[in-house]
């Protein structure tokens, strides 16, 4: 019965007269609504899809406003669902970190990286595999799915967050030691006991702003700079957990844009060069640029920005991005939607809410001014 309102409330704000005009607009997006879209998970209870799009449409003064949004949300809009996102989440060890362990196995023990079957069966391999931790940077890292997709892994190396106490720090290096005794066949020495490799897992990026930036004073901000100068910090327990020379510091998103790539390359590579550690980043599923809707390209979708956005969603942490969020934190213009929660990248009517504008996917946000 709520659906069936709720189509008819689409169908009101829309002024589709006939059955012909819903079964051509309505029943399509019906459709994706039940595929997709009635999963996003900051839908307020009993809210689904096609009543908050009715809601969101109405907002709008015209028909032909409304008809420009609408061709928005069928044309442009990007929705990843749970199910998406998990396969993306199992394909990141195997396609990606895997390869790069294997890589460097191959060339400790002498072997052509394309013996496959010798390297994984290699001593040099096992120990690698077993000094590698796997660390969440935030809720999105989704270190369940990762760690049920990866039993080859142990329990112990998957992490849900970056952030350990000195206690899960003991755990952990007790743990790593009694692994090393059975690869090695005896007792590893405090030298060993440490891993080598440390992967930070996390579903997106658009900018790569919060997770390493420069500051005014040089130093490395953001979440993977803040773990990067623990680290450095020999009073912080953290850094006698990790290899002191050649560190690997592997950084994996799931989703990511082309601008966080090259953003997140250049500042993990000036960090970790500093201290003779090695980065790399990695992205499961590369945004393409081609996708992003920035001002311009849709004149009468820029007008609807334009005249419903609300400054009020604007804090001291989306000023770091250097724009407003018409087009999202720094400008990102995606038309992007996870199921989880929508990122702050993407254009802001979709998700932003205030006097002036109501969102078509309502976001969770994580930081706020007090």
């Amino acid at each position: 019965m709520r659906d069936q309102l709720a189509e008819q409330l689409l169908a009101k704000v829309m002024g589709w007269k006939s059955p012909e005009e819903f079964v051509r607009d309505g029943i399509p997006l019906q459709a994706m609504a039940t595929y997709k879209y009635d999963e996003y998970q900051q839908f307020s209870p009993g809210m689904r899809f096609v009543e908050s799009l009715a809601q969101w449409l109405e907002q709008f003064d015209t028909i032909a406003q409304r008809k420009t949004a609408l061709a928005f949300v069928r044309e442009r809009l990007i929705f990843i669902s749970s199910a998406e996102m998990n396969h993306l989440v199992s394909i990141s060890y195997p396609d990606h970190i895997r390869p790069l362990l294997l890589s460097k196995a191959a060339a400790e023990a002498g072997l052509p990286k394309w013996h496959l079957a010798k390297v994984a069966s290699s001593l040099e391999y096992r120990l690698r595999k077993r000094k590698c931790l796997f660390l969440g940077l935030s809720d999105g890292s989704h270190t369940d799915v990762f760690r049920r997709s990866n039993p080859q892994l142990n329990n112990e190396q998957v992490r849900q967050s970056h952030e350990l106490t000195k206690d899960r720090i003991d755990d952990l290096r007790e743990d790593l030691k009694k692994d090393l005794k059975k690869l090695l066949g005896r007792e590893a020495t405090e030298e060993e006991c440490v891993f080598r490799s440390v992967v930070l897992l996390d579903d997106f990026s658009a900018s790569g702003v919060s997770y390493i930036r420069k500051k005014e004073d040089g130093a490395m901000g953001g979440k993977v700079g803040r773990f990067l100068n623990s680290l450095h910090d020999a009073t912080n327990s953290l850094s006698g957990l990790f290899v002191k020379a050649n560190l690997e510091i592997i950084l994996v998103l799931y989703m990511g844009t082309q601008r966080a790539e090259t953003v997140l390359r250049e500042n993990l590579n000036e960090s970790c060069a500093k201290c003779g550690q090695e980065a790399h980043v990695l992205v499961v599923q590369p945004f393409p640029e081609a996708h992003r809707v920035v001002a311009g390209m849709l004149p009468d979708f820029d007008a609807l920005i334009e005249s419903h956005y609300d400054d009020a969603n604007e804090s001291t942490s989306t000023e770091l991005g250097g724009t407003n969020l018409k087009y999202g934190f720094a400008g990102g213009a995606l038309p992007l939607v996870l199921s989880h929660n929508t990122p702050n990248n993407a254009i802001g009517l979709l998700w932003a809410e205030g006097s002036n504008m109501r969102p078509l996917f309502p976001r969770v946000t994580r930081h706020k001014d007090s």
